[in-house]
């Protein structure tokens, strides 16, 4: 059970280095810009601080998705975390290759649709029916938030598939309790 909170943990340390480097950068407008300009050498102050936090967020994400694999009973749960794993080893990479070199729009957009398939994956092989139900809505949502043409910048788009990140890693921490969601 403690494994799980290792993707809360994941995500903790990316918003507490994303704050930091917020703070650091006064110019930074979510209406215009990505998190991901907050490493953009040249424009931000410190590059070096996001890059460092979503470097250090993917550890934690891969060990997160490896847990998942070494703790799962069905082949789909185990694939789950093998995606998941990968979406880590990518959020590292984001790191790595900041905002304005060649690979990193697709190691960014990679890095989400491979932790929402893995979750979604992970879900399916899961008893817990509600856990499964859920896990597959996030996923739709995720998909039709990247396909709505509604976001006036893709910094509000990165808001949202972070929001439903973080709602897959607290449904993963009430997975197969009793009781759990009576309100859903």
């Amino acid at each position: 059970m403690k494994w799980k909170f290792l993707g809360i943990s994941s995500m903790a340390v990316f918003w507490a280095f994303t704050a930091v480097s917020i703070i650091k950068n006064p110019w930074f407008d979510i209406s215009r810009y990505t998190f991901s300009n907050l490493a953009r050498r040249g424009l931000a102050n410190d590059p070096w601080i996001f890059s460092a936090g979503v470097i250090i967020g993917g550890i934690f994400m891969v060990a997160f998705g490896i847990s998942m694999i070494t703790t799962s009973k069905k082949k789909n749960s185990s694939v789950g975390g093998s995606y998941v794993t990968l979406s880590g080893v990518f959020m590292i990479l984001v790191g790595i290759f900041p905002i304005g070199t060649k690979p990193h729009d697709f190691i960014a957009l990679s890095t989400f649709l491979l932790f929402y398939t893995g979750m979604m994956l992970y879900g399916i092989g899961s008893s817990d029916k509600k856990f499964r139900n859920w896990t597959v809505a996030v996923f739709i949502a995720a998909i039709a938030g990247l396909l709505c043409n509604c976001w006036k910048s893709l910094g509000y788009l990165e808001i949202y598939a972070l929001s439903l990140v973080i709602m897959d890693l607290i449904l993963i921490l009430f997975e197969k309790r009793r009781g759990w969601m009576r309100f859903l």
